[in-house]
């Protein structure tokens, strides 16, 4: 039997709602959040009123109405507590500074060569990063909410200081951050860098307002976030989304998974490059790496050409794949691979999605250039805690 909901269980409830709507609003009226949550205008007072008391919330200003009373205006006060967002790539671990409406303060990225680096290692980057990044900009870390952080991989029970994460592309059969938060003195979360950053799309970027869409994030990996009924898709075990290891090819390359011909070894920014030349490299987003590549196609070099016209094939064959399961609105392509990609060749890549998408989902499918660029992974880890802060009230007051 389902257990009943207690009062102090409604107001909860009551609060992470209209808190969520005041952070993706940025600034509303009373009258406008009881509109958009169907929450009565007592009830809106009252959560509104217990806001404004501890800090959260204050008033900024009035609308301007042509007659009646003017509406208040309210906004998350930015200095009511601050997060961290850090993300492990395949080649840096990067930590980003927000206040608590996510306005970002500062950042810091160190990079790592070989494709591995030890949780240790991260531990060791990321505390430094949090150092210089509070002294940097004068907060003491007791209003700190708590660091989220992206890995690649699988994450078991994420947002948890007991995750569990498997990340074999990086060296990790199995790593826990429970240590870090001990270290760090903050609350520390963690979860997979594709979901995270599906989150941030969907609050802030691209994918917002959308019931049902797609984040494919392509960078020397690909991965992926599955939004549906408005809501992060997750699985059973959260390990919905490791699109980059579908396969794609009987007769592929290896991939870093073991496995042949999966999404990855074939689209990404090694793969591309190894296409292109004809040899096992990865150089990256140097000058003789994917820039030279892009260069060389823009310049009319048949090999260079060849080698980004069959990435964009099959990658929109990867992204058919997605529309054909999940019937998305929008497909959002980012990664720093992914966004070169899309913005020298959008209309292409559209057109290869249709082209092997069944009619319908594929006619009705956008794709589109993530509007939040290379910021995206370390705000979507900034989410994390925010998250929790809005449906816990879990926050600087009470850490």
């Amino acid at each position: 039997m389902a257990k009943k909901a207690s009062v102090r269980d409604v107001r909860r409830s009551n609060r992470a709602l209209l808190l969520r709507r005041l952070l993706l609003a940025g600034e509303t009226s009373r009258s406008d959040l009881g509109t958009s949550t169907g929450l009565s205008a007592a009830t809106v007072t009252s959560v509104v009123t217990e806001l404004i008391e501890e800090g959260t919330v204050h008033e900024t200003g009035f609308l301007d109405s042509d007659g009646g009373r003017r509406r208040v205006l309210l906004h998350i006060d930015p200095q009511a507590g601050f997060v961290l967002g850090a993300d492990v790539s395949e080649t840096h671990v990067s930590t980003a500074l927000f206040d608590l409406t996510l306005s970002r303060l500062g950042s810091r990225a160190t990079p790592f060569v070989g494709r591995n680096i030890s949780p240790p290692q991260v531990g060791e980057i990321v505390g430094r990063h949090v150092g210089e990044l509070l002294g940097e900009a004068d907060v003491d870390a007791r209003r700190v909410i708590g660091l989220g952080l992206g890995v690649p991989g699988v994450v078991e029970h994420p947002a948890t200081p007991a995750a569990v994460v498997h990340a074999d592309v990086i060296g990790w059969s199995t790593a826990r951050f429970d240590w870090l938060e001990a270290r760090l003195g903050i609350p520390v979360l963690v979860d997979n860098g594709a979901k995270t950053t599906t989150q941030a799309e969907s609050w802030f970027g691209s994918a917002r307002g959308a019931e049902h869409a797609i984040v494919a994030l392509i960078g020397d990996g690909a991965g992926a976030g599955i939004i549906t009924n408005g809501r992060l898709y997750r699985g059973a075990s959260s390990g919905a989304g490791e699109w980059g290891h579908t396969k794609i090819s009987l007769s592929g390359y290896p991939c870093r998974c073991g496995s042949n011909g999966c999404v990855e070894a074939i689209v990404g920014a090694s793969a591309v490059l190894r296409s292109w030349r004809g040899r096992d490299e990865y150089i990256g987003r140097e000058p003789d790496g994917i820039d030279a590549l892009f260069a060389a196609q823009r310049a009319g070099s048949p090999e260079a050409m060849r080698a980004l016209g069959e990435a964009i094939e099959h990658l929109g064959l990867g992204l058919a794949n997605l529309v054909n399961l999940y019937n998305p609105e929008k497909i959002i392509v980012g990664g720093w691979f992914g966004d070169l990609m899309i913005r020298d060749h959008p209309e292409d890549l559209s057109a290869a999605v249709r082209r092997f998408s069944l009619k319908q989902p594929g006619e009705q499918a956008v794709v589109e250039r993530s509007q939040l660029g290379m910021g995206a992974v370390t705000l979507g880890a900034a989410t994390l805690p925010v998250d929790r802060y809005i449906e816990s009230g879990f926050g600087p007051s009470t850490a």
